[in-house]
């Protein structure tokens, strides 16, 4: 596959001008900045004056050169894992330098809170006191920049167009959610990795929307790419990056950008005062559904574009499925094969002619009627004159009404078009549905630990499936029969019985002996779990050395002093099921749960409700899931993030989490503004 480094050495300032921050997209994919296909570690060419490590990280080659910095090819040796090290170096006062160093060291700490399958990951950020280097690392990646793409003259299928914008803009609305502006959309910032999935890089420039990260003289961005806010200065939001996404789609679509002109004043004045040309019109080719949507994308006025990534996600997701091309057979086609159907009448209805009064059955008919008619006595108000204003006023009124309620419902309605599941989540469930088999066989043939690990595979993925929880109940069953066998816990009780007589006896290391026996046959034997804790206690406590006026008391040989001596139960791999339950007064955050400093899950929750005439109101809820943690002695860390506030509160707590054992994970919080409280306890079955 040709590399995409070449539009990056461009725009670093590596033989050509341009804006710096392009050279971290070459190292967030991971090539050189010499235009040739990214080459394993031993073809990375190396600076024999380079440094050989900047702060943890091991330099094996440079991927790039600007005018701020070296991007480097790394490794990280704690983990052994390559990655892409963008270093910076200021060369200004000192007091400048620090104020800068700080302020860009917090900032993209907050970009690496971003954890998205398109935006390129930051994995570390620090400084190198020794040679005064600020860097970030990020993760290596390959792939091919859209600038080099569209350099090449190669044109998208204008579906293909609306999946890549469409993914670029659902990972932008979750950057946005956590409060994180990229500032610097444009095609050499987007990379198409191998499997034809859209990455965004270059968050390291970002900026969280309450800074105001700056430098005197810097021109953060690029001018062609840039909203008209962001040109005069005035405060961004996430829509600033929407208009120069709506950029990058017209030039994905017509091959030019929408503002060009000869100087970098006229492209500004452009981009601030003059209209965007209609894509349709600058190249026909292209299907005329994505002119409103490119439209409103560039408007000058925020309030008037897409509020949000994941609404233009939905308008152009929408538009790609009904550009995909289908045989007219296909009984599943959504587009239109034949649209010049006959729909209208042609001419004039027939004229029905009326029965006369008195001809035939209609005339007796009338007649019948008006005998009745005439019979009955109406009330009075039904015979008053009726004002003709009046009547148009309250049949209006009425009208507006229904027609208010109508809206309102249909405003309440979701149905659609809603994002079809990525490739992943669908690779994620063909690999639950495989499990599922797997351990349906394991449990037909009786090898029970094959099934139980299969079913972790499978529950991980779908905690919900309705099989994989008969299939686990299965195994459950299973296991607590081969367990409650009878010669099992005939064993058992005779090795509780001869601890017990040995504890009796003094000789507690050959009774810890005999309970951690019992406990490898039965882990849920309570009475051989606290003898042994008792023997444990008992052998730390007996080596103190007897006073000089107290005799020695003579030792057992049985007796062995050391502790360490006992064997440990042996712990048995397999996953413990955590229930969290969150009784939340707050609107949205995110509930996060780690285990050993590695976090299990991030349950996001957001409790907005539609009003009345749609307006948006906030709400509360409660936030359920069920979590599955590896068995064994754990750290688990669980934090209450609120999206407006940031973290509400957080807790540690350290378990032995036996194996298919049930836990739960309460967190209670009175109200928005009160410190959450968590509560972690074994759940008994």
């Amino acid at each position: 596959m040709p590399s995409w480094s070449s539009a990056v050495q461009s725009q670093a300032g590596i033989g050509g001008s341009g804006s710096v921050q392009d050279q971290e997209t070459a190292a967030a994919i991971g090539v050189n900045v010499q235009g040739q296909q990214q080459a394993p570690a031993c073809e990375v060419r190396i600076d024999p004056m380079s440094i050989t490590q900047v702060g943890r990280y091991q330099i094996e080659g440079t991927l790039g050169r600007g005018a701020m910095g070296i991007v480097y090819l790394a490794r990280d040796p704690l983990i052994d894992r390559k990655v892409a090290l963008k270093t910076l170096r200021l060369d200004v006062d000192a007091g400048t330098a620090d104020e800068f160093r700080e302020r860009f060291l917090r900032e993209a700490q907050a970009a690496g809170r971003l954890n998205h399958p398109n935006i390129v990951t930051i994995h570390d950020i620090g400084e190198d006191r020794s040679s005064g280097v600020v860097y970030i690392a990020m993760e290596y990646i390959e792939g091919r920049d859209l600038k080099e793409i569209i350099a090449t003259g190669h044109r998208f299928r204008p579906s293909e167009t609306a999946r890549i914008v469409a993914d670029i803009a659902v990972a932008l609305d979750y950057a946005h959610q956590m409060g994180v502006i990229h500032r610097d959309i444009k095609p050499g910032n987007l990379i198409l990795t191998s499997d034809g999935s859209a990455r965004i890089a270059d968050f390291g420039i970002a900026r969280m929307e309450s800074s105001n990260l700056t430098v005197d003289g810097q021109f953060i961005g690029t001018p062609n790419f840039m909203s008209p806010e962001q040109i005069n200065g005035l405060p961004l939001d996430g829509r600033s990056d929407l208009f120069s996404l709506g950029v990058v789609l017209f030039t994905l679509l017509t091959g030019r950008r929408p503002f060009t002109a000869d100087t970098m004043h006229q492209v500004t004045r452009l981009i601030v005062e003059e209209p965007a040309p209609i894509p349709s019109v600058v190249d026909p080719s292209v299907p005329a559904a994505f002119n409103p949507i490119v439209m409103k994308c560039l408007d000058k006025d925020p309030d008037k574009r897409f509020q949000s990534g994941t609404e233009l996600a939905q308008v152009l997701g929408a538009l790609a499925r009904s550009l995909v091309r289908r045989e007219p057979g296909d009984d599943e086609a959504t587009a239109v094969q034949d649209p010049d159907l006959g729909t209208r009448a042609v001419g004039q209805l027939p004229r029905v002619r009326l029965p006369e009064a008195g001809s035939g059955a209609a005339g007796r008919l009338a007649a019948l009627w008006r005998r009745f008619n005439d019979r009955i006595v109406l009330p009075a108000p039904m015979t008053w004159e009726v004002q003709p204003l009046w009547a148009a006023v309250i049949i209006a009124g009425w009208a507006a009404l229904w027609v208010l309620l109508g809206g309102v419902l249909v405003m309440q309605r979701q149905d659609g078009p809603f994002v079809s599941p990525s490739a992943g989540a669908t690779r994620n469930l063909n690999r639950a549905a495989a499990a599922l088999r797997k351990a349906e066989a394991a449990l037909a043939a009786q090898r029970l630990d094959e099934a139980r690990a299969s079913l972790d595979i499978a529950l991980d993925q779908a905690p919900a499936s309705p099989a994989a929880r008969r299939l686990a109940a299965a195994v459950a069953r299973e296991t607590e029969a081969e367990r409650t066998s009878a010669d099992t816990q005939n064993r058992v009780s005779e090795l509780v019985a001869e601890g017990r007589r040995a504890y009796r006896a003094g000789r507690y290391s050959a009774a810890a002996r005999s309970f951690v026996q019992a406990l490898e046959l039965d882990p849920q034997s309570e009475v051989a779990a606290e003898y042994l804790e008792l023997s444990r206690e008992r052998l730390r406590q007996a080596p103190r050395r007897p006073s000089s006026t107290t005799p020695a008391r003579a030792v057992s040989p049985d007796l062995e002093l050391d502790p360490s001596a006992v064997p440990a139960v042996r712990q048995q791999p397999g996953t413990a099921r955590v229930n969290v339950y969150y009784n939340c007064p707050i609107n949205a955050g995110t509930v996060r749960v780690a285990s050993d400093g590695e976090t299990v899950a991030e349950i996001p929750f957001d409790h907005t409700k539609k009003g009345f005439l749609g307006i948006k109101m906030e709400g509360r809820g409660t936030v359920k899931r069920v979590l599955l943690v590896p068995s064994g002695d754990r750290s688990l860390t669980v934090t209450v993030i609120d999206r407006k506030r940031g973290v509400l509160g957080s807790r540690g707590f350290t378990e032995t989490l036996p194996r298919d054992s049930d836990w739960t994970l309460r967190i209670d919080q009175p109200k928005a503004d009160a410190e959450p409280s968590f509560f972690f306890v074994k759940t008994s079955r």
